[in-house]
């Protein structure tokens, strides 16, 4: 499978190579960021200091292709091993996708080949794409090592081919993707999603679902189909960017449904995505209670967040002028559960300072408009588990982005 992947790259970019005499624009964005992060008990101190980075580029040939890649870079402690001589890493194709367009009446269609993470339901990158609206995702789910802000209400990373048709008498699209990715135990899954979205003056809808089948092979059947899995999406808002609303998203994947089994099995903390945020808009300032339930496997990509389960207050200006450009200033103060979810806490009995662990945040930050691209600084302070031996954490990261 790692080979396919790195020959369908290398296929790709033969391809644009072919087709370069074409009148191609060139657009792109790329970030980083550093800092540290600490635990500060008693009797001991750990810090770590992370680097992210990431870099995106389209090409856009005339009105029927565009090409998109979308790499990032994570390392989760450069204080450890010696930089000059290698550091680990993670580096990860984001995504790599070729979409040809296909206009014809008042229907746009797209026809995309992808490898990666393409589009996902939870993320602002297909609204923007299709409907060039301002992002709706959450700022609490703000990420170091993506282009666009939002999480993943699902998995849908592999290989394979998006179908989108946008209509131009309707503020609405739907399509669909077919692909392939991989279980935990590396068994190949053949994947069919629907996809739909529609952005309206005052609501917001983004909505994809389908279903996984692993492919098995067997002595009586060249291809065995006795589970099938469900995924799906959708981000909800209900007013507009520029006044106050009400944002939802829900998400669940890799429920599974077994031939002769009547049972249904999923793990509510790894596959289950609740998230919920009424917006106050002020001339001035913007205000947002959001409470949340994160699968575990997500909360290492977010700058805020560090725990699955929680509530937040943010606040915060965008209006603040400086010279001929606006910053912003703000902050985060987060309340959360340690190792919890929204079924283990309604599972629960009772709480005591033994089984909860009460974690409490404040994270100021600002956006400085600097040198054509934004400087992105922020810190926070936590005081964890505050019914039993409390321990502190500290964060604080600067990072720039930069357009080009």
């Amino acid at each position: 499978m790692r080979k396919t992947k790195i020959y369908s790259i290398l296929a790709a970019f033969i391809f644009l190579q072919g087709i370069c005499f074409a009148d191609a624009g060139f657009t792109g964005m790329a970030g980083g960021s550093s800092g540290f992060a600490g635990r500060f008990e008693q009797d001991d101190v750990d810090f770590t200091i992370p680097f992210n980075a990431f870099a995106a580029v389209q090409l856009n040939f005339g009105s029927w292709g565009i090409f998109r890649a979308n790499l990032g870079l994570a390392s989760k402690n450069l204080a450890e091993g010696n930089l000059f001589k290698g550091q680990d890493a993670t580096l990860q194709m984001n995504e790599c996708s070729l979409t040809l367009v296909k206009s014809k009446d008042n229907i746009k269609n797209y026809f995309g080949l992808y490898l990666g993470t393409y589009e996902v339901v939870g993320k602002d990158e297909y609204l923007q794409r299709h409907f060039g609206i301002e992002p709706v995702a959450s700022i609490l789910t703000k990420s170091a090592t993506t282009l666009a802000g939002g999480v993943p209400l699902y998995n849908n990373e592999g290989a394979g081919f998006s179908y989108t048709m946008h209509f131009a008498d309707a503020p609405g699209t739907i399509g669909c993707n077919l692909y392939f990715n991989t279980l935990h135990d590396a068994v190949l899954k053949f994947n069919v999603d629907l996809r739909t979205a529609w952005v309206t003056n005052h609501f917001i809808i983004d909505f994809a679902g389908g279903i996984g089948t692993p492919i098995k092979h067997d002595s009586s059947a060249y291809v065995l189909i006795d589970t099938i899995y469900l995924h799906g999406g959708v981000s909800m808002l209900f007013g507009n960017a520029h006044t106050s609303s009400f944002f939802i998203q829900g998400g669940i994947q890799n429920i599974s449904l077994t031939s002769g089994n009547d049972n249904i099995d999923f793990d509510a903390g790894k596959d289950i995505f609740i998230l919920a945020e009424p917006r106050i808009n002020g001339k001035k300032v913007q205000v947002r209670f959001t409470g949340f339930s994160i699968p575990e496997e997500l909360i290492h990509d977010f700058l805020y967040i560090d725990d699955t389960l929680g509530v937040a207050l943010s606040i915060y200006s965008d209006m603040i002028s400086l010279k001929t450009s606006n910053l912003t200033l703000g902050a985060h103060i987060i309340g959360a559960l340690e190792g919890e979810n929204f079924m283990t806490l309604l599972e629960k009995d009772e709480f005591t300072p033994d089984n909860t662990k009460i974690n409490t945040y404040v994270t100021p930050f600002i956006d400085l408009p600097v040198a054509n691209g934004t400087l992105e600084i922020m810190a926070q302070i936590g005081v964890c588990n505050i019914l039993n031996s409390i321990y502190f954490k500290g964060k604080a990261k600067i990072g720039y982005r930069r357009a080009f």
